[in-house]
């Protein structure tokens, strides 16, 4: 389910989160500051977000994801044959399910559902020789990738950089809530693998952090995605509250 979503929903999202941003290097120190705030502790519990999915639509894509994951071959060349056109894919019997249910399933896709709490799990935080890092005790690991270097103004995700975006913001109607805080982004693009396969060799990493609306929680979201000669081989996502 988690799959598929991340195709389908999770990649739709990214358009309706409103934001600006602003860089000056005060704003940087600010950034550096309040992350140093939010993880001056020796742990947290970290609340993952996903969509509120309703009941009879569970199991539809249940099977959609698993029909997916069995034909993966399929599913690229036929994402990347009717993918392009901006509109949504067309049926195919590949998909699991019957002609019906992908019109929910489209449904949804046009009106995502609400983002609420899908699992919690406690964080140790660390800091080696000032830069803090994590160790997550719960089934997901993408938070242990993560390490801020708050004395030299750096912020590391997987082994990269992330150059800092600027201030960033949220309005209300977007599926993460209302927040405010700051943004690191990287873009990197493989020019000569782009050039010679004809299709982008980029990687896009993301890492946002601010104060939602919800009292004593901060919100914090990771986006990991790689792109080798068109075809998407990382595409994953972390949204979730610190408390």
């Amino acid at each position: 389910m988690r799959i598929y979503f991340k195709y389908v929903l999770l990649a739709g999202l990214q358009w309706l989160a409103m934001r600006g941003l602003a860089q000056s290097a005060s704003a940087k120190d600010d950034a550096f500051k309040f992350a140093d705030s939010v993880f001056g502790r020796p742990a947290f519990l970290f609340e993952t977000l996903g969509p509120d999915i309703p009941a009879d639509m569970q199991p539809v894509l249940i099977r959609m994801n698993n029909a997916i994951s069995a034909n993966k071959e399929w599913f690229i060349e036929y994402r990347n044959k009717y993918g392009g056109s901006g509109q949504a894919l067309p049926y195919d019997e590949h998909f699991g399910i019957s002609r019906e249910d992908y019109r929910k399933v489209q449904h949804m896709e046009t009106q995502p559902p609400q983002l609420v709490v899908a699992d919690s799990q406690k964080v140790a935080v660390s800091k080696d020789h000032g830069v803090i890092g994590f160790k997550s005790e719960g089934s997901t690991h993408l938070l242990d990738y993560l390490f801020i270097d708050i004395q030299h103004q750096r912020l590391m995700y997987g082994g990269d950089t992330i150059p800092y975006n600027g201030r960033a913001s949220a309005d209300p109607s977007n599926p993460f809530g209302k927040w405010r805080g700051y943004s690191w982004r990287l873009e990197r693009t493989d020019v000569n693998a782009s050039l010679a396969a004809g299709k982008p060799t980029a990687r896009v990493i993301e890492v946002d952090l601010g104060l939602p609306q919800i009292p004593g929680k901060t919100y914090i979201r990771i986006e990991y995605q790689d792109i080798k000669a068109g075809v998407s081989t990382a595409n994953m996502e972390l949204i979730g509250y610190i408390r």
